[in-house]
């Protein structure tokens, strides 16, 4: 008589045995379909497979203002909208129906007919976000150069965290993680805050080489500018578009920001290095650009030096994050710990 309790049963229930019969070889994709509580139940056994697995949802909630983000987490799952209620068969519901069947048995006929597809480049995850957009580009053409396929994940709030769950997954061989911003904006509880709390930890926790850099962490991302207060618009800021607005973190804020990325990274059980472009930590974190405050940075800077574990090599360079100078540095650096 508790069908909240019911449902969560349920949804525990149907997670362990996907993941149980799974990895048993029983089937080779998933497909649901439901309304918010079938959704909830259905997305979260897709949750527990790996990157990959086609997984398809026909929701009555996929639409609207419906959150998408605790159904989908940060797994590669299909949603489509019922557009009907899912209350029978009918000439609505039967092409809705049949349009799913025919999406997920073909991305299962792919996958078989594709085979197990060999790729000759090393994988390597990357953060990266628009302020930093200058030097990722080059590290990925870096890499590429010398053999390895980068693959970026955008530091929303959600892609750091899909990053670490396939870092988990043992899907990489290195990290060179040169965004932070997840954990600037965690700092403020800001819109593209962390959502989960091991940013920073999982390419540790299996000792996996890592390079790291603190790009975008000196800002928070909040919402429109003429919702903000006073107080916040007293800091620099720059109206990024018509919805978001990137506001310079304060010395306290960046401050806790430091200690975070010291005590995250100080768990690592493998090769880990630390480079800081004195230049600034992002596109307008440069001088004569909105957000450029040396003396800030600097606290972050003096934090997390005295923070780090003496294991934990460390770097100051005197270029700005996005000069090819700094990106040649840490992508040898990443390079380097990989071949050792």
């Amino acid at each position: 008589r508790d069908k909240g309790r019911c449902i969560s049963a349920m949804r525990e229930g149907a997670s362990v045995l996907a993941r149980k019969l799974y990895e048993a070889g029983k089937f080779q994709g998933i497909i649901s379909i439901g309304g918010a509580q079938g959704t909830d139940i259905g997305t979260a056994a897709m949750r527990e497979l790996p990157f990959g697995v086609p997984k398809f949802m026909v929701s009555t909630v996929a639409s609207g203002r419906a959150t998408f983000g605790p159904f989908v987490g940060t797994k590669d799952i299909i949603m489509m909208h019922s557009v009907a209620d899912i209350q029978g068969i009918n000439f609505v519901t039967r092409r809705v129906f049949d349009n799913a069947a025919a999406a997920v048995c073909g991305m299962v006929i792919n996958a078989a007919c594709s085979g197990d597809r060999s790729f000759p480049r090393v994988p390597v995850a990357l953060s990266m976000l628009g302020t930093i957009t200058q030097g990722a580009m080059r590290a990925i053409k870096l890499l590429s150069e010398r053999g390895y396929d980068a693959i970026a994940f955008h530091q929303n709030g959600t892609g750091g965290i899909a990053m670490e769950d396939m870092i988990r997954e043992g899907i990489f061989k290195g990290v060179l993680d040169l965004n932070l911003h997840e954990l600037g904006d965690s700092v403020v509880k800001g819109l593209h805050a962390s959502i989960r709390d091991y940013r920073l930890e999982s390419a540790g926790a299996l000792g996996l080489p890592q390079v790291v850099a603190p790009g975008s962490i000196n800002y928070a991302v909040m919402g429109p500018v003429d919702t903000l207060p006073p107080e916040i618009l007293q800091r620099k800021y720059i109206v990024h578009n018509s919805q978001l607005t990137l506001v310079r973190l304060s010395r306290e804020e960046l401050a806790k920001a430091a200690i975070l990325t010291a005590d995250r990274l100080n768990k690592a059980n493998g090769p880990a290095h630390v480079f800081i472009p004195l230049r600034g930590f992002s596109y307008p974190d440069h001088e004569g650009r909105a957000h450029w405050d040396p003396d800030v940075n600097a606290v972050f800077i003096r934090t997390l030096k005295s923070r780090l574990s003496p294991v934990i090599k460390y770097d100051e360079l005197d270029w700005h994050i996005n000069d090819d100078a700094f990106i040649d540095a840490v992508v040898n650096e990443l390079v380097s710990l990989m071949n050792r």
